[in-house]
C-alpha cells in the first residue's frame, strides 16, 4: 500500500481503524435483507476497494452468510462497539467492501448502482438518477 491516503475511517469506539490508499473501484447501495438487517436501516452504502489498497488496524469479529449466487459474504465489525466496518466476498477475493458510514470524510461517495431495489422500504428515498436493479445485476462481461 502506498504512503498516500485517499480516506480513513473506523468504528465508533476507535479500536478498529482503516486507511484507504486509492479511490474505490465501485460504489453502490444495497437493499437486500442481509444489508438492511446488518445496518438496522433501509440500505447499506458500500465502496469497493482492492484489498491491497486497504490497511486495517485492530481486531474484528465476523459473521458469514451465503449470497443468492452461493458466494460466502463475511461482514466484519468491532467486537466492542458493534460498528459494521467492512466485508469480503468469495466471488471477488481481491476486493473489500467498506461501509461508507464509518469513513471519516465520505464526501466523495456517489453510488453508481442500487441493488435489490425490490426490497427497498418505501420510506428509504433514493436518487432516481442512479441505475437501479431489482436484484443483483449479472457480472460485467470481461
Amino acid at each position: 500500500m502506498s504512503e498516500q491516503s485517499f480516506a480513513s475511517g473506523g468504528c465508533l469506539c476507535g479500536k478498529v481503524t482503516y486507511t484507504l490508499a486509492n479511490e474505490p473501484a465501485r460504489m453502490a447501495q444495497c437493499h437486500c435483507d442481509h444489508c438492511r438487517r446488518s445496518t438496522g436501516t433501509g440500505h447499506m452504502s458500500l465502496a469497493f476497494f482492492k484489498k491491497e489498497d486497504v490497511k486495517i488496524e485492530g481486531q474484528t469479529s465476523s459473521y458469514t452468510t451465503t449470497a443468492d449466487d452461493g458466494a460466502q459474504l463475511t461482514r466484519h465489525f468491532c467486537p466492542d462497539c458493534g460498528s459494521r466496518l467492512f466485508g469480503t466476498n468469495t466471488s471477488a477475493p481481491a476486493i473489500i467492501s467498506i461501509a461508507v458510514g464509518c469513513v471519516d470524510d465520505s464526501s466523495w461517495f456517489k453510488p453508481q448502482v442500487i441493488v435489490y431495489n425490490k426490497k427497498k422500504p418505501v420510506w428509504d428515498c433514493m436518487d432516481e438518477s442512479i441505475k437501479m436493479f431489482d436484484e443483483m445485476p449479472p457480472p460485467a462481461p470481461k
